[in-house]
Parts: structure tokens; C-alpha cells; sequence
């Protein structure tokens, strides 16, 4: 599959980079052809944690969706009954975002989301916290799920021990103003167990590779809005030529390995005591 090189639809300096929301103007194609899916024996975990909170779910809210490859997936595990809405606020994610199997969007930010208290059985994110103020989210949540109901959060996280994700890592660092290769290393379990109104806090873990070509790893690179930053910083001809240099060192057959580990942690909103 070829990518869509255009750099100068990367996102310029100004409102689109002074608004968070907006990160990502300018590559949702290559982030819709280009991310990964999750593992589905993550997303099999994920339907039988809200299964067991919430018998019959009516509700699941995908907050900051994007082009909608989280909120497809939770139609595809959960079947064709509940109601799949996926919240994003960035105007070229919700345009690209397709709704095949019955799926809706809404825009929204995560800390604001317009649906009734104790209305959903599950509130996901999924490669989106980190762009949220996650104490407020987290409250917003709780007010959101019925009891039983579950909070995920769920990453592709890039797999670090990886030699070829070290260098992609550095490349990174060294082109794209603050960016830090642990900007998801917290702790989700310790911030949801401390949060009021969730119980059960559990991570799950799962490492898995994907196959790409140099075309498509070049593709999902330039999805990325720290990508776009460093592009802005250097050229994207020169970036692309770096990147494409790197996958050819590693990767000579041809067959880019791309490590990943997902995780996923998952938490329970507290049923209602019994009066007396």
C-alpha cells in the first residue's frame, strides 16, 4: 500500500498545535491505513471483564476514538446490541472515522462527555489517555458508568528492548522538540485504585509483532503528530529518508518487525451498598 507523502499537510505551527485536540490535523489518512488493531485476545479479556460487571451492556463510550479503529473493534467483539459511540474531538479524526457496523461518533473532549450518569457499561480509551487530564477523566468515568460497569484503558505500547525501536526511539528524541520515549510510563493501576468510585484495578499484558513493509512502517510513522514535529523541525524528506535507511539496516528482506506490548487496565465501578 503506498502512503501519502504531502508534507505540507503535516500540521503547521499555530491553532492546530496550541489546541491538543487538533494534534493530528493533517494525518488522519495515514493514521486510518496505517495504525495497528489491537490483539483480539486483549479485546476478548476487555468483553468478558464487562460482561461479568454488566449482564445485558446498552452503552460502551470509546473516548478520544480517532478515526474509530477502537470503536469498530468493540462493535465487532460485543456484537451488533449495544450502542457503540466513539468520542473525539479532532475534526479530521471524527471526518475520517468510518461507521460501518452501526457505530456513531460524537464530539467531545474525554474531561466533558454528554451522555447521563450511570449510562454506559464501559468506558474505554484506547492510545488516548495520555493526551487527557486523566484526574478528570478518571471522575468523569465514574460518573458516566452504571455499577459494575468498566473503565479500560488500553495502549499499543512500542516494544523498547527492541534494537530497531531503541533507534526509532533516538530518532525521535533527537528531531522532535520534548518528546520523551517514556511519556506513558505511569502508573495506571495506583491512579485508578486511588480514584473514588473504581475498585479492582488490573493490568493485563500482551507481546505481539507486526508485520509491515517499508511502505507501510513509513506510513504508520508519519501518522504520528511527533513524527509531523519532527518533520517541521528537519524536513520530511530528510526524516522519511532516515526512516527508510533504519527500517533497511534492521530489516534487509524487506519484512519490517515491529514489536509491541499491549497493555490494558481495566477497573470496576462500585455497586451501590445496600441501605442498612
Amino acid at each position: 500500500m503506498s502512503i501519502r507523502p504531502e508534507p505540507e499537510r503535516f500540521p503547521p505551527e499555530g491553532d492546530s498545535l496550541n489546541d491538543r485536540t487538533q494534534a493530528f490535523a493533517g494525518l488522519t489518512e495515514n493514521y486510518r491505513a496505517h495504525r495497528p488493531d489491537y490483539p483480539s485476545k486483549a479485546l476478548d479479556v476487555l468483553r468478558d471483564h464487562v460482561l461479568d460487571g454488566v449482564a445485558d451492556p446498552r452503552l460502551l463510550l470509546d473516548v478520544g476514538s480517532g478515526t474509530g479503529i477502537s470503536t469498530r473493534a468493540l462493535r465487532a467483539v460485543f456484537g451488533p446490541d449495544p450502542r457503540v459511540v466513539g468520542v473525539e474531538p479532532g475534526h479530521d479524526m471524527r471526518a475520517t472515522a468510518t461507521d460501518e457496523g452501526g457505530v456513531e461518533y460524537v464530539d467531545a473532549r474525554a474531561e466533558e462527555i454528554p451522555f447521563s450518569d450511570a449510562s454506559a457499561a464501559l468506558v474505554l480509551t484506547a492510545q488516548a489517555v495520555h493526551w487527557f487530564d486523566r484526574p478528570a477523566f478518571f471522575a468523569e468515568a465514574v460518573r458516566l458508568l452504571e455499577p459494575g460497569g468498566t473503565l479500560a484503558v488500553l495502549n499499543n505500547d512500542r516494544d523498547l528492548r527492541s534494537a530497531f525501536v531503541d533507534e526509532y526511539e533516538t530518532l525521535l528524541e533527537r528531531y522532535s522538540p520534548g518528546y520523551d520515549r517514556h511519556y506513558r510510563s505511569y502508573d495506571l493501576v495506583g491512579e485508578l485504585s486511588a480514584v473514588e468510585g473504581l475498585t479492582g484495578a488490573v493490568e493485563h499484558t500482551l507481546d505481539w509483532t507486526r508485520e509491515l513493509t517499508p511502505d507501510g512502517h513509513l506510513g504508520m510513522a508519519m501518522s504520528s503528530s511527533r513524527v509531523a514535529a519532527a518533520a517541521r523541525e528537519v524536513g520530511a524528506e530528510r526524516l522519511r529518508t532516515e526512516l527508510r535507511a533504519m527500517a533497511a539496516h534492521h530489516f534487509p528482506d524487506g519484512r519490517v518487525l515491529f514489536p509491541y506490548t499491549t497493555r490494558m487496565v481495566l477497573a470496576r465501578r462500585v455497586r451501590a451498598h445496600r441501605a442498612g
